[in-house]
């Protein structure tokens, strides 16, 4: 099944980002990585809206697009910002019309995870909803070596 094949290719496509677990690569800039995101998704066949919300320690990053919702949560709050996340997620459903596209970037989700995997399903089951879950790459072998000294 193709993420984008008509209607989806067209319906508004949201991003729902966990900065904490999946931050950026330190080749790029907060903004680079959003071009790159746009970018791909167009690559992909997507050519409707998109809406972008992150959620993590946002400190000192250089965001400057109005058409993204930014959710400063300090380390540590976890639970609260898996919430938030949760919550968006519902309300984003209910102001875009079936079909659409979730992408979420999220990597531990924590104790979270069994409320995440509900709501994915209520929505692909309810509302034709299509979700693609992104993850970090895995830590290169040198560094879990090291982890373990």
């Amino acid at each position: 099944m193709d993420l984008f094949s008509a209607p989806y290719d067209t319906n508004e496509t949201g991003v729902f980002w966990d900065f904490d677990e999946c931050g950026i690569p330190d080749e790029l800039s907060a903004a680079g990585v959003l071009q790159r995101m746009r970018h791909s998704l167009l690559h992909k066949g997507h050519r409707g809206p998109v809406s972008i919300q992150i959620y993590g320690d946002l400190t000192g990053l250089d965001f400057q697009s109005s058409d993204i919702k930014l959710n400063h949560f300090h380390s540590g709050e976890k639970r609260e910002k898996m919430t938030k996340i949760l919550e968006d997620m519902v309300s984003w459903s209910g102001e875009n019309p079936e079909p659409s596209v979730g992408l979420l970037a999220l990597g531990d989700v924590g104790d979270a995870g069994d409320d995440i995997v509900e709501v994915v399903e209520l929505l692909k089951s309810q509302k034709n909803y299509r979700f693609m879950v992104l993850t970090p790459p895995p830590l290169p072998v040198s560094h879990l070596l090291l982890q373990r000294w």
